[in-house]
């Protein structure tokens, strides 16, 4: 538990790109300095035949039959795709204004350009794709995510890939390329430069409300190697993309490292009840870039220092955690506060508390407990 501003955002398979929005939409209004957003969901018998019922999901003894291992029944954009591969999980995705990162040495792994969710409009079923996603590019290259770019010194030739909810139906997968494919179109991308695609539900299943944590977590990956993953369960593009030209689809992996940094990704994320997410995420550089224009050089080395000493103590106490030398999680106790023996502090919790509401430099301290600040 903790304080702070609130919201518990519920939008079915696309939950975690609407609680990204909310954080980031927070952060701009000034409501909050920093959000744990995200989402997580889970394998139940209701899901399994509901799903089922709606022919969502492969039916994998037709594809077995068919000769397709189980391993590859999840196969984004394939010609003999069938359905989705329902999965479980997700995480959270920690999100902050870059004057708190700077300040802090917080690892900034890439800057959210652009944070947007729609409705898909009317439709005859529930799970029915549609192009809602698409008014992201309404006015086109004076578009509202064409100046967030722009901000950060990207355009739209610089996304170099596009992370697609891809859940291996026949709808969704066809629907989706054409709303990339309109989305470059409108926002002037230069025919002919292409727009690698990353399917990763054909490796993790469709985690449903958590996807859009993998999606993140995979450009970061991306930004952060410059290797796009290969699409392995890929055996022959369906006739119905050849449409989409400006789209590729990856059957090994390609390093694009010797050309730069990969300056920017998008990402989508679908809801069943016709809820949509759309992301564009930058490469951390950009973030580099603007602290040195604005702070100078000594104070992005400065930063560099204190993030990569908080990259490794965490990467640390991972592996100290997988060894069994240290608890990967250390559940709270107590409410923080001075009540518990352990503060070391005397006073009386409840108006203690209250204080703490009220003073804008009250914060927890490294010792775990609130405080605030020097003589109140």
């Amino acid at each position: 538990g903790g304080y702070g501003s609130m919201i518990n955002p519920v939008g079915a398979c696309a939950t975690a790109a609407v609680s990204i929005e909310e954080g980031v939409d927070k952060i701009k209004a000034g409501k909050t300095d920093f959000v744990v957003a995200g989402a997580i969901d889970d394998i139940q018998v209701e899901s399994i035949v509901g799903f089922g019922a709606m022919n969502a999901t492969a039916n994998s003894n037709e594809l077995l039959a068919r000769g397709i291992s189980s391993r590859f029944v999840s196969r984004a954009n394939d010609r003999r795709r069938g359905g989705f591969v329902e999965a479980q999980g997700g995480g959270t995705v920690l999100l902050t204004r870059g004057s708190v990162a700077l300040e802090m040495g917080l690892p900034v792994l890439a800057v959210v350009a652009h944070a947007q969710t729609f409705s898909d409009g009317a439709h005859t079923s529930i799970p029915a794709p549609g192009l809602g996603a698409l008014a992201v590019a309404r006015g086109g290259r004076n578009s509202v995510i064409a100046r967030n770019l722009a901000e950060l010194g990207v355009g739209i030739d610089d996304v170099a890939f596009v992370s697609k909810h891809d859940t291996s139906t026949n709808a969704n997968d066809p629907n989706e390329s054409d709303l990339h494919t309109r989305v470059g179109m409108a926002l002037g991308r230069t025919p002919g430069n292409p727009l690698l695609v990353i399917s990763q539900k054909t490796l993790t299943g469709h985690a449903k409300g958590g996807a859009c944590v993998f999606q993140v977590g995979g450009i970061i990956d991306v930004f952060r190697t410059g290797l796009i993953p290969a699409n392995v369960a890929l055996d022959c593009v369906d006739d119905a993309m050849e449409q989409y030209g400006p789209l590729v689809w990856l059957r090994s992996p390609l390093n694009l490292s010797s050309r730069g940094p990969v300056r920017a990704a998008f990402a989508t994320s679908l809801g069943f009840g016709h809820v949509s997410g759309f992301l564009a995420l930058v490469n951390p550089a950009a973030f580099e870039a603007i602290v040195e224009r604005e702070a100078g050089r000594e104070r992005l080395e400065a930063w560099r220092a204190a993030s990569d000493r908080r990259l490794r103590n965490g990467q640390r106490h991972i592996e100290m955690g997988m060894l069994g030398h240290a608890p990967l999680f250390t559940s709270v106790e107590g409410r923080r506060l001075p009540d518990d023996p352990a503060a070391g502090v005397a006073g009386d919790a409840h108006e203690v508390e209250a204080a703490i509401l009220l003073d804008p430099n009250a914060r927890l301290g490294e010792d775990g407990f609130y405080h605030l600040p020097e003589g109140k």
